[in-house]
């Protein structure tokens, strides 16, 4: 939850130092027939990545995501335009999507949609959607300083969107894409996800009374009921694929994180315990991607501080039904950094950027782009 773009990085820096516990409480099909059609007419091993690509214009920016398993979202810079474009791994082919004269604050990837938001100013930003043929859905302002979404994973025309001022005061509202009507959100708790279609979930972290954990509440959209989950030491969640992470604490032991899982129904599934590292107010959450019922993270060696720690990471997957885990490329030298796999498990977008592609059979890292990033 698991934002994107130079001013919202800035932006996150700060949102650090006065809501640290709360970011870090907050942590990516279409139909493939065309792409794996267009490969076969172009007598291209649909299996075999292509070599490091050049943006058809300019300096490559960012990747943001994979539209579907075979295609990637990024952009480039080009005579200080910044232009959005699909581009598929295996048969090479660039589609523009979008085009802005303004700076990507933030750009986000559903099933079927992007959401790409731009700061006009320093109190006024302007949400795009649009299809992956490139035709605008939505288009409104929102008065903000820095802004943050939810996408709702059941449904994909309704967005969790936070706002906050210069002063940090935070509202939160419901868009519906569709009629593009937004609403106000009956709970002033910043940063919340969806659980379910109706549910929504956060921490409800205390403001007056700083704690390193937070109780863990559901809101039903349709009763308009509040419950809080009985769950101790949390202080950080998330939900993909039908599954609830929550990370915690055992008991007074500070040298672990408890990972656990849960269904839709908050019934308990797989846990597992690992190192962690520890951080100015709270704990490192590292990067992690989710694959069907793999989870799939970085684990530090031991536990320790963060900002001295140098012993490297390794990268593990577990079970989330049953909490079993096992390491992957033990022979690799693995940082722990952003990283998404693909709907088929082949491929994970891997850097700071996404700028790298890591081999999941063999564990090789491949840059995707020849040229530098755009600074």
């Amino acid at each position: 939850m698991f934002s994107l773009g130079k001013r919202n990085t800035l932006g996150i820096v700060l949102l650090f130092t006065f809501f640290t516990l709360i970011l870090s409480s907050c942590a990516p099909r279409h139909d493939d027939s065309a792409s794996e059609n267009e490969a076969k007419d172009n007598d291209v091993d649909n299996n075999t990545m292509l070599p490091p690509i050049s943006p058809i214009e300019g300096e490559f920016e960012q990747v943001y995501g994979w539209i579907k398993k075979d295609t990637i979202c990024y952009s480039s810079i080009y005579e200080g335009a910044y232009e959005i474009y699909a581009y598929n791994i295996y048969t090479g082919k660039h589609i523009p999507l979008y085009k802005s004269e303004e700076e990507l604050s933030n750009v986000l990837l559903n099933e079927n949609q992007l959401l790409i938001y731009t700061a006009l100013s320093e109190e006024e930003g302007e949400i795009h959607i649009i299809d992956y043929k490139g035709n605008e859905i939505l288009s409104r302002k929102l008065q903000s300083y820095e802004t943050d979404f939810s996408w709702n994973s059941h449904n994909e025309n309704e967005l969790l969107i936070t706002t906050l001022t210069k002063e940090w005061e935070s509202k939160v509202f419901t868009l519906d894409i569709q009629e593009n009507v937004l609403s106000d959100f009956p709970v002033s708790t910043p940063f919340p996800q969806w659980l379910t279609k109706e549910k929504v979930m956060y921490l409800d972290w205390d403001q007056s009374n700083p704690s390193l954990y937070a109780p863990l509440k559901i809101f039903n959209l349709e009763t308009e009921e509040e419950n809080e989950i009985d769950l101790a030491n949390i202080y950080f969640v998330d939900q993909k694929n039908e599954f609830l992470l929550t990370i915690s604490s055992k008991g007074e032991e500070e040298e672990e994180a408890v990972y656990t899982f849960y269904d839709a129904n908050i019934k308990k599934q797989g846990s597992i315990s690992v190192p962690r590292l520890s951080k100015f107010a709270n704990w490192l959450v590292p990067n992690y991607t989710i694959y069907k019922n793999s989870f799939l993270t970085f684990t530090p060696e031991r536990n320790g501080n963060a900002e001295t720690y140098q012993e490297g990471f390794e990268l593990i997957e577990v079970d989330m039904e049953t909490g079993l885990s096992k390491k992957l490329f033990a022979d690799k030298d693995l940082e722990d950094q952003p990283i998404q796999i693909s709907s088929d498990g082949k491929y994970c977008l891997y850097g700071y950027y996404f700028e790298n592609m890591l081999n999941m059979e063999t564990g090789d890292i491949t840059p995707l782009f020849t040229s530098n990033i755009a600074q």
